[in-house]
């Protein structure tokens, strides 16, 4: 008797179930073979691409904190331009920021009043060679980067023909250089031609610290002494960024511009003199 009867297991389930034996087993060895090609597989891509994924996913954090703080950017209500050679503290820009602040409405109602100082410190050719004259008869030794001083004056003039901001505070060169290529508004055109405002170094521009505002409030070590604020024109670029958007800023601009230059002591204030200041503390002495 063959084994299979003695067994009494029919040939056909008998062979099945052998398939199924091998079929499982099959299974088993191909599912084996793909985790360790997928293990391998990704070990090769990592050790062939590790660099490319770190720099992706430094890249895409760089990207993300770039997009947060740009939403979380204020909106200017104002902008303000200065170009000179004396450099502006962090201090003295936000101090300058809040006292225009008090006089700037909140022209994009979101709720908020905030001025924006955009400093550029460069040196004209003659201040530059002032500067280098004044060291040589003090005998002292400076280093200059005259690329850098280029750059910054490049866009310096970008922004006085192209940028946003209108109300300007510039050295005289840098105010004489703007005024020859017909950059700012006559002061007639904005307060008439028998109000111009006391201070007034030309048909353009007012001797900021001969204004009642920057009496009141500023410092004479911020800006160079002989500092002029003026408005610029319209941006000759507006017909290409929206010349409705540049008329509006430029009109709110020129509001802030009439104030600072009609501004008005508050009650009681007594403007301070020559006489009036107080003295300078005197030197010490050696005791002979």
């Amino acid at each position: 008797m063959d084994e299979r009867e003695k067994q009494n297991v029919p040939e056909e389930e008998e062979s099945n179930a052998a398939r199924r034996i091998r079929a499982l087993g099959q299974d088993q060895e191909d599912q084996e073979e793909e985790e360790e090609l997928e293990i391998d597989w990704w070990g090769n891509f990592w050790y062939h691409h590790k660099w490319k994924v770190l720099m992706t996913a430094v890249f895409g954090i760089i990207i993300g904190v770039a997009v947060v703080q740009f939403a979380g950017q204020q909106n200017p209500d104002v902008r303000v331009l200065y170009g000179g050679p004396l450099y502006i503290t962090p201090n003295e820009n936000q101090m300058f920021c809040d006292a225009v602040e008090t006089l700037c409405p909140d022209f994009n109602d979101d709720g908020k009043t905030y001025v924006q100082l955009n400093d550029m410190v460069f040196m004209t050719e003659n201040q530059l060679n002032e500067m280098i004259a004044r060291a040589e008869e003090n005998d002292e030794d400076i280093a200059y980067d005259r690329l850098s001083n280029a750059q910054v004056q490049e866009r310096f003039t970008y922004e006085i023909f192209g940028g946003e901001a209108a109300i300007c505070i510039l050295a005289e060169e840098q105010y004489t250089d703007v005024c020859v290529s017909g950059g700012f508004l006559p002061l007639a055109e904005l307060f008439g031609e028998d109000n111009i405002p006391e201070g007034a170094v030309d048909e353009y521009g007012v001797r900021l610290a001969e204004t009642k505002f920057w009496k009141f409030y500023g410092t004479k070590e911020m800006f160079p002494a002989d500092a002029v604020i003026a408005l610029r024109r319209v941006s000759t670029m507006s017909a290409l960024t929206g010349k409705s958007k540049a008329e509006k800023l430029h009109a709110n601009s020129a509001e802030v511009f009439r104030k600072i230059m009609e501004y008005e002591y508050p009650e009681g204030y007594v403007e301070p003199t020559e006489e009036t200041a107080e003295p300078a503390e005197p030197a010490e002495t050696e005791n002979p």
